[in-house]
């Protein structure tokens, strides 16, 4: 063995080394491992409720960009926008709270999934009032009806 070959061995060894002492110390090791399905009590929050986080988290998108449309419209003077911003704007947190809920699998998330679909029913109704005319109002409608039906079935 020349002296590069023995450079080189002797650093990778080191590396190699240092590589297995960082996974020996990892606190989080025990965390990482793969937990067989029966130990784990089923599936985790977010993936049991995924249907219900993906639903929130979309409708909680379309709400913002319909919330500044229906902004920018009443800043024009624009006042029939008037209750699709209120109802948006109380959309906008039960469905951050529901997504919330859902991804820690909280014990409450049944009740707060009933009355979210109430508030989503609220909001679809006011966009629907323009959703030929404003794509943002159409877009934030489709959301709050599928999040209110993600909603329904969970809160069953």
């Amino acid at each position: 063995m020349n002296r590069r070959q023995f450079i080189v061995a002797g650093a990778s060894s080191v590396a190699a080394s240092a590589a297995a002492r960082a996974l020996a110390d990892d606190p989080h090791a025990e965390h990482n491992k793969q937990v067989p399905a029966a130990a784990s009590n089923g599936p985790r929050p977010w993936v049991r409720n995924a249907a219900l986080i993906d639903a929130s988290a979309d409708c909680g998108k379309a709400g913002e960009v319909c919330l500044e449309h229906c902004l920018a419209q009443l800043r024009e003077g624009d006042r029939s926008m008037a209750r699709c911003s209120e109802t948006v704007s109380a959309m906008l947190p039960m469905c951050a709270a529901l997504e919330a809920l859902a991804i820690q699998g909280s014990p409450h998330l049944k009740a707060l999934a009933a009355v979210c679909a109430k508030v989503c029913r609220d909001c679809e109704a006011a966009c629907k009032e323009h959703a030929m005319h404003h794509e943002p109002c159409k877009r934030c409608m489709e959301t709050c009806r599928h999040c209110a039906e993600a909603c329904e079935k969970a809160a069953a």
